[in-house]
This record gives C-alpha cells, structure tokens and sequence, in this order.
C-alpha cells in the first residue's frame, strides 16, 4: 500500500518543501569546531569570573542557535539527556555550600555541555569527518606551542595556570627534557590527553591515507611523551590498541586485528609488565598514592547527610570537603578522579548517570571514534576531566557522536 509519505517524495516539488540547509555557519560541525577551538586555546582556569561567565554564555548561545536551527528535525540523545542530569544534580545541590558564581558556572558548563552532546549526536557522517579533522588539527597546533616550548625555550602563552616559563617539574617520561609542557592549556595533563585522544582518533581517520594515520599517530604519541603526564601514556597505548582492533574503528581488516593482538600479548610477555619503566616509576610516588587517596576519601564521603550522599554537595563545594577531611589532606586540591569528584558534587545519583551516559556512549556512538572517548574516559581515573572545559567539551562531542539511534534524520 502507497503512503502519504511515498507519494510525496514523489512529487516533483517534495525535495523544494524539505528544509534546506542553513549553511556553513549553521552546520553542527562548524559551531562544535569552534566551540572546541576557543575552549581550547583559551584555558576557563585562567580567566576572571566575569570573562568565564562571558566565554561560556557565548559558546552556550552558539551552539544553542545551530540546536533552534534544526530544531524539528532534531531529537534528544541517551547520552545528552543523562549528561544533562547528572550535571543538574549538582547544580541543584549548589545550596548546601556553593555561591551564587558558583550556581551560575555550574548552570552555564552542564548547559554547554549538554547541548554540545545532543548537537554532536545529530551530525551526519560527513559532520562527524569534520569534527575528527579539527580535532586532529587543533592537536597538532597544540603540539607545535609544545615542542616551541620544549626545544626553543619560547614560554607558553598561559603558563601552568598563569606562572611564567617554558617548563615545569619534572618530565618523568622525558628526564632529558627537564620539564613538562602544557601547549596553551595552562596544564600538561589536559595538554597530554588531548595529545592520546587524537592519536586514538587519526587512527581511525577514514578520509587519511595509511601514511598519514600513521604519521599523525606517531606526533601526537610524541605530545604526550612532552607533556610528561604517564597516566595519558597509558591512555595513549589502550586507545591507539582499540582503534587498531575494534571492528568498524579503521580499516584495518580481521587478519591485522588479530595479529596486532597476537603481537600485544607476545610483547607483554617478553617485556614483563612490571618492568616497563611508565608504570615501574609510579611506584611510591606521590602521584600514585594522591590518586589512591581518593578512592579512599569515597567512604569519607559516605558519611555525608543523605541527601548529599545522594546528589552531592554541590557546585562550589570542593573546598569544604577538603577543609572538613573528607577529601585527600596531602597538600593538593584536586581529587585527581573524575568518578570521586562526580560522587563528591553530584552524589550516588550523579555518578549513576554519568556512567551511564559514557556506557550509552560507547554501545551506540560512531565507530570511528569510540576509541578516542575511551582514551578519555579512561583518564577519568586519573584526572578531573569535567573540571577542565576544554577536555569536559570534548568529552560531550565525543559522547554524542554516533549517539542517535538509527534511522533518526541528520544534518548535512
């Protein structure tokens, strides 16, 4: 039987009455490109309260304009809506120890990055080409004000959060560098799981040449060796590994998937995994035991009032808990866990919700670029990831790549 809706594709006037395309300043890739772009290369950390409040209202407004723009075409993602939840939890329990600055970042972030995810879940494939293109290249722009620093001495535009100089402490990965570098991301650990992300995404790059891919891998492995930071080293490996043999990531066919795994296994045995020097020089550090910490603080934590243990204590409240012992007494104040920090601001709820958008994320996001939100994910052991904008934006895109279910209309 005929539908109403064949017989109007058939009608010579039914691609006039579709809805025509806005344009290049209206294509989801373009705004999310240049979300990513500023976030990126001007650090949130480094600025006023005011010129924060300001960045994030006009990105939020940006990609909010392209949403209104394919509005009736457009549909709530799993990952964009559990995002967004998880985000409300803390905002909501601002009130318990957070300000009304405080309220309003917490609003316009879990805005921005809802709305990033849901656009993202909304790109075509040749979208979500251009979106794995910028990143790459924002990488290697990154990687160039990295080794400047590196080999020229030329200072980094922001500094570690503000401080003067090329470098800082101590490169663990690169002795003979004698320092870290942060590209213009005012910290090297940002710095270097951008630096892991693109090289698990140029390896699945479709539109690359083999060389390329390679190429681009190699870089970026050498970004994160500069900016000294082992947990994304390790990132780095599992990401690069993912791309190579998870089907549909790359190219590459069943025979290689099988002999890059064959090849992993065999140099694991051969090297001894305790002997490998990135994870043998964790050993009594205190980056390792600052991050064991904060597995310990969650039972600290537990014995907040319920309703915090529930939905947190809020934006704004890290500086509490620290005063008040629940979270690490060694002298740094960054919980340096994402899962902690979540259970920290937004309760049992808001990590519940989280894991659940990363897991929607990876069972139903685009192929190409799980690994890269893997990497990601996976420094969320290591790292506060939705603390920091740039890596928190990037975390939303990659989510909602790939996120809409089947057969839902996409742009482009």
């Amino acid at each position: 039987m005929t539908t109403p809706g064949a017989l109007l594709a058939d009608r010579p006037d039914a691609r006039s009455a579709a809805p025509q395309h806005p344009g290049l300043l209206g294509r989801p890739s373009t705004v999310l490109a240049a979300v990513l772009a500023v976030v990126t290369f001007v650090p949130t950390a480094r600025l006023s309260t005011n010129r924060e409040w300001a960045l994030l209202g006009v990105a939020l407004v940006a990609v909010l304009g392209v949403v209104c723009l394919h509005a009736t075409r457009l549909r709530w993602s799993a990952p964009a809506v559990l995002l967004l939840l998880s985000g409300t939890c803390a905002v909501l329990s601002t009130a318990h120890h957070g300000t009304l600055p405080d309220l309003v970042e917490g609003v316009l972030l879990t805005a921005l990055l809802a709305a990033c995810c849901l656009l993202a879940a909304f790109c075509s494939r040749q979208d979500r080409d251009v979106l794995v293109g910028a990143v790459l290249a924002l990488a290697l722009v990154q990687l160039g004000f990295a080794a400047a620093s590196a080999f020229l001495g030329l200072p980094a535009p922001w500094g570690l959060l503000g401080e003067a100089g090329s470098l800082f402490d101590e490169n663990n990965l690169l002795p003979s560098l004698g320092g870290r570098t942060t590209g213009t991301m005012a910290h090297p650990i940002p710095f270097g799981t951008l630096m892991a992300v693109a090289a698990a995404l140029a390896v699945g790059a479709r539109r690359l040449p083999l060389w390329a891919r390679l190429a681009l891998t190699c870089a970026f492995a050498g970004g994160v060796v500069l900016s000294g930071s082992r947990s994304a080293a390790a990132v780095l490996v599992v990401g690069v590994v993912a791309a190579a043999v998870w089907p549909g990531a790359s190219r590459t066919g069943a025979a290689g998937r099988v002999l890059l795994g064959l090849a992993g296994v065999v140099g694991i045995l051969v090297s001894g995994v305790s002997e490998v020097p990135l994870l043998a020089s964790l050993e009594g550090t205190g980056s390792l035991t600052h991050r064991l910490g904060a597995l310990e603080a969650v039972g600290r934590l537990s014995d907040r009032p319920l309703p915090e243990i529930l939905l947190g204590s809020g934006e704004g409240s890290l500086g509490v808990l620290y005063a008040d012992g629940l979270l690490q007494q060694d002298g740094f104040f960054a919980v340096d866990n994402q899962l902690v920090t979540t259970f920290a601001l937004a309760g049992l709820v808001g990590v519940a919700l989280l894991v659940a958008a990363v897991l929607a994320g990876l069972l139903r996001g685009d192929r190409s670029t799980r690994p890269g939100l893997l990497a990601l994910v996976l420094m969320f052991a290591a790292f506060d990831t939705l603390e920091w904008t740039s890596t928190a934006v990037l975390f939303a895109v990659l989510l909602g790549l790939g996120a809409a279910r089947p057969g839902r209309p996409a742009a482009g």
